[in-house]
Order: C-alpha cells, then structure tokens, then sequence
C-alpha cells in the first residue's frame, strides 16, 4: 500500500476521532467523557486515538480550537462586507450574535472549556498552543477593521488598534458566553437577551465611531 493511502487513512481516523469527541463533548460536556466513549463513537481503537492524541485532554483542546476557528471564520467572512470600516464592523458583531444564537451549545462548551482549564492545571504545552492560537485569531479580523475605519475616518484617529482590538473580543465573548448559559429572571419580565446583545453592540459601536456618523 502506498505511503499516501496511509496518509489519508491517519488523516480519515483523526478527523473521525474529532467528529466524534464534538458531538460527545456537546452532548454530555466534556467532563463526562472519556477515550472509551469517543473510540466506541469514532469506531477506532485506542491505539488508533494514541495515535493521533496523547490524552482526552488532547482531544478536548483540539475541539475548542475547531468551534473557534468555525466561529471566527464566519464572523470574519461578514465583516468583509461593507464599504466603510463601521459596516464591516457592524456586519460582524451582528453575525458574532447570529452564530451564538444558532449555536448555544458550542457557546457552552466554549464556557466551560474556559472555566474548568483557567483552575485545571493542565498541559503546558497544551495551554501555550491554545492561547497562540487565541491571539492569532482575535487579533486577525478585529485589527484589520480596526486600522480600515480609521483610515477611512468612520471610527475616531485615536483609538489604539491592539487594545480596541482585545476589549471588543473580551466584551463579546463575555456577554455572548453569558446569555448562553443564563436565563432572564422572571422579574425582568420584557428583556430579552437578544436586548441584553444589541444594547453592548450599540456601546462598542458608539464607543469607536466618529461624530460624523452619530
């Protein structure tokens, strides 16, 4: 057998394995699975997951990357539309709430991922590749909005492209982590969390915006 028909055998099985552990991990959180149940989900062996992963945590940090990398991938194909860098920025935060309303249980496994690895000690190496990739990503598609409105002056000459940056990614993914997980008290009778979401759009918005397009 050819050395690429091995290739895309490793290649089938991992993708399998990740499939697999995704759906598992959506399902029944992460805590609650172990390499058994994703070998049984995947139909693999443990070797053929050793192989691939060195541990569950392995794998439930490679689902994490994977929902994120999905996340801003659809979020920065919709600030690619727009004439001006407020458009774009609109656009995006607007499809940013789109994608946590059609995909809460990813939104809660972000959630927990975050809160249980912030007091877990994890692999070092596995939490160095992770916040990487964070930064890469964050920085990416917020920065290059960012410098586009202040070159065409729809947001303030001002504002420091890597910190506006770095507040918007914090803001909406706090607010959108949030609302996926609570529940509006019975008391606020009226209030929404799509209210709750647009109302932090508007202060991002209004906070980066020149007067001219008040």
């Amino acid at each position: 057998m050819s050395e690429s028909w091995h290739k895309i055998l490793r290649n089938k099985n991992r993708l399998e394995i990740i499939t697999a552990g995704r759906e598992l991990f959506l399902k029944n959180n992460f805590i609650n699975v172990n390499i058994k149940d994703v070998c049984m989900k995947a139909g693999v062996s443990r070797v053929t997951f050793y192989k691939h992963f060195k541990s569950i945590d392995d794998l439930i940090f490679e689902v994490q990357i994977d929902i994120l990398q999905c996340m801003t991938d659809t979020i920065s194909e919709a600030s690619t539309v727009g004439t001006s860098g407020l458009e774009k920025l609109k656009n995006m935060l607007y499809s940013w709430v789109n994608f946590a309303r059609e995909n809460k249980d990813q939104m809660k496994f972000i959630t927990l991922f975050d809160i249980y690895y912030e007091a877990y000690d994890s692999n070092e190496e596995l939490k160095i590749k992770y916040e990487n990739f964070t930064k890469l990503e964050s920085n990416n598609f917020l920065d290059n909005i960012i410098r586009s409105g202040i070159e065409d002056r729809s947001f303030k000459k001002d504002i420091n492209v890597m910190k506006t940056g770095f507040y918007i990614f914090q803001t909406m993914m706090g607010v959108l982590q949030r609302v996926s997980y609570t529940k509006i008290p019975v008391d606020c009778e009226g209030i929404t969390s799509d209210d709750i979401v647009l109302s932090i759009i508007d202060m991002i918005i209004n906070s980066v915006k020149t007067e001219k397009n008040t």
